[in-house]
């Protein structure tokens, strides 16, 4: 067993998704989420130049909080995928509801079509 402790972390800080279309990701997590938009920044410059290795490299933020959370949608339009690079990512964010038949047919009212219907695995309901 290692004698190295973990890092010092002081809280959570954010979430942050890489999305192809930020209004339609805004749009989505707004309506249907609650998501609370606490700041939208445009991003250009040498160190969004640095962090994503692409020379002109422009893109959007958008920070706001789903159910107390911090979630940063993140739009690099012209910054192409790349093994060295940023990537759209998909990370499995989760929330607990009271009544999940009711969430999913409230999703498709909003106009939002899920993966898949709820399913049971391992016994905990849900869907993507």
């Amino acid at each position: 067993m290692s004698d190295l402790s973990p890092l010092p972390l002081q809280a959570f800080s954010h979430v942050c998704v890489g999305v192809s279309d930020i209004d339609a990701s805004l749009d989505f997590y707004r309506r249907l989420l609650g998501f609370e938009v606490v700041f939208d920044v445009e991003l250009e410059g040498s160190s969004l130049e640095s962090v994503t290795g692409t020379s002109g490299a422009k893109g959007r933020m958008v920070g706001g909080l789903v159910a107390g959370v911090m979630l940063e949608l993140l739009g690099l339009g012209n910054v192409p995928a790349g093994a060295s690079g940023p990537h759209l990512g998909y990370t499995n964010i989760s929330f607990s509801v009271r009544d999940l038949d009711a969430v999913y047919r409230q999703v498709i009212e909003l106009g939002f079509q899920p993966a898949q219907e709820p399913v049971d695995i391992d016994g905990v309901r849900m869907y993507r």
